[in-house]
């Protein structure tokens, strides 16, 4: 009789150790999209930024806090002129709201490659900068989002 009870313990033990096994699953999550899925989320980011006039309004916020503007800093005043004109509300609004707007406008998933994109022809538009000043101009992009209280509210460039 303690064998035959000894014997229905161990199954039932097997029973219940096998019950938990089906329940166990593996989740497996897909953290980084292939190559080609990649390759068209980079290119409808790229799209947007084009499509928002290159977030303008936002590379002349960061040329203007890191040094002041560059040698095209008189062809865009007059540009500006000429939007007054067009539009007059948008014109006269600070550069750092028509930047949030732009943003506003394109995809959360989008920001931070756009707003990398904007320091880059923000510094090709300067002309001759410094590294320090490079690294500036990604830190005051990298916080733009939180100033224009979007997500994701940061952008991590890292060192440029």
């Amino acid at each position: 009789m303690a064998k035959f009870t000894l014997l229905l313990a161990i199954f039932a033990l097997f029973l219940i150790l096998a019950n938990a096994n089906v329940y166990r699953t593996t989740v497996e999550l897909d953290e980084e999209p292939d190559d080609n899925q990649q390759g068209q989320q980079q290119q409808q980011c790229r799209q947007q930024f084009l499509t928002h006039q290159r977030l303008r309004a936002c590379q002349r916020f960061i040329r203007r806090q890191t040094q002041g503007g560059g040698a095209l800093e008189d062809v865009e005043d007059d540009v500006e002129g000429i939007e007054e004109v067009v539009e007059p509300d948008q014109a006269r609004r600070p550069a750092i709201q028509r930047c949030c707007q732009q943003l506003r406008n394109i995809q959360p998933r989008c920001r931070c490659p756009s707003l990398r994109q904007a320091v880059q022809l923000a510094h090709q538009q300067q002309g001759q900068v410094g590294p320090q000043q490079v690294r500036q101009m990604y830190r005051l992009a990298s916080n733009i989002p939180a100033i224009c209280n979007l997500r994701p509210m940061s952008c991590p460039f890292g060192q440029q």
